[in-house]
């Protein structure tokens, strides 16, 4: 009995090992939780589907998975606020649901690598009265620097991005209602 307690031990000693000496870890995290505290409270502003804080990265030799501390959406949801806070005028509603992410590494022929997340999302926006729905889609690109590439830092960065580039064409469509401020 002592033996096999003594060899079990030694087999996951082992295993943690050859995992320390790949430099991998099962999930990569990520925190964005100052960006969310740090966006106004929006209350006119919200994005559904909290909770899903993993994002899966592609295009790598071996799986990379990074944890979005608080959740993917609330994160989203902070930098839009940000974002459109300072335009805000009354009886303004926007109400995002079904938001998904692809993000995966890609090597074009003959160029350096990129990360890409792509994010849709579908809208609902309520001007004054006047409605408008939408499916929105962005795409963020950023270089690999490093092999293995950061993603502790690249994330952050891809989401503060392409939920910028969502805050942008949300207020276009805003503005196309023909509502003024």
């Amino acid at each position: 009995m002592m033996k096999f307690v003594v060899t079990k031990c030694a087999v996951v000693v082992t295993a943690a090992m050859m995992l320390s000496a790949c430099g991998g870890k099962a999930m990569i995290e990520s925190d964005m939780s100052r960006t969310v505290a740090a966006s106004p409270a929006s209350p006119w502003l919200t994005v559904e589907n909290k909770g899903d804080s993993v994002i899966g990265v592609g295009g790598l030799p071996g799986s990379a998975k990074v944890q979005v501390t608080p959740d993917i959406a609330s994160a989203v949801e902070a930098v839009l606020r940000s974002s459109l806070q300072p335009k805000y005028f009354t009886d303004l509603i926007i109400g995002c649901r079904g938001l998904q992410q692809n993000t995966a590494v890609r090597t074009p022929d003959g160029e350096p690598s990129v990360v890409t997340m792509d994010l849709t999302v579908n809208c609902r926006i309520v001007a004054r009265g006047i409605v408008a729905s939408k499916a929105y889609h962005v795409s963020q690109t950023a270089p690999v620097l490093s092999d293995p590439p950061r993603l502790d830092t690249i994330v952050p960065a891809l989401i503060t991005g392409a939920s910028t580039q969502l805050a942008d064409q949300l207020w276009a469509d805003v503005v196309a209602t023909g509502v003024r401020r």
